[in-house]
C-alpha cells in the first residue's frame, strides 16, 4: 500500500468506525471488485485498522497482522467465523450450471 499523509490514514480510520460502512465496504470489495474472499477481507482490515479488527474478532494483532500481511492464510471455515463475528455478515457460496453445460 502507498504511503499516505496520515490525515488521510486518520479520516479513513474514522469512516471505518462506522460498521455499516466496513460492512459495505467488504461486501463492495468482495461481489462489485471481484476480488476473492480472503483478498476483500484484508482491504477491509487495512481500512478499519489491524487494532481495531483484532478486538472485534478477538485474535491477537500478531495473527491479524500476519494475515494481512500474508504470512498466513485462513481457512474458508475462520474466515467465515470472523467475517461473522466482526460484521455480522453471512457468506454463502452458489453453485450454477456453466454456459457450457449440454441440456
Amino acid at each position: 500500500m502507498p504511503n499516505r499523509h496520515k490525515s488521510y490514514d486518520d479520516e479513513l480510520a474514522k469512516k471505518f468506525e462506522d460498521m455499516d460502512f466496513a460492512r459495505n465496504f467488504l461486501i463492495n470489495q468482495n461481489n462489485v471488485q471481484c476480488s476473492p474472499l480472503d483478498e476483500a477481507l484484508r482491504e477491509t482490515i487495512k481500512g478499519m485498522g489491524l487494532l481495531a479488527f483484532s478486538e472485534k474478532s478477538g485474535l491477537s494483532i500478531q495473527a491479524v497482522s500476519d494475515f494481512v500481511s500474508e504470512r498466513q492464510k485462513w481457512s474458508t471455515d475462520k474466515l467465515i467465523k470472523k467475517i461473522g463475528i466482526v460484521f455480522n455478515l453471512k457468506v454463502s457460496f452458489k453453485l450454477e450450471y456453466s454456459e457450457n453445460e449440454k441440456v
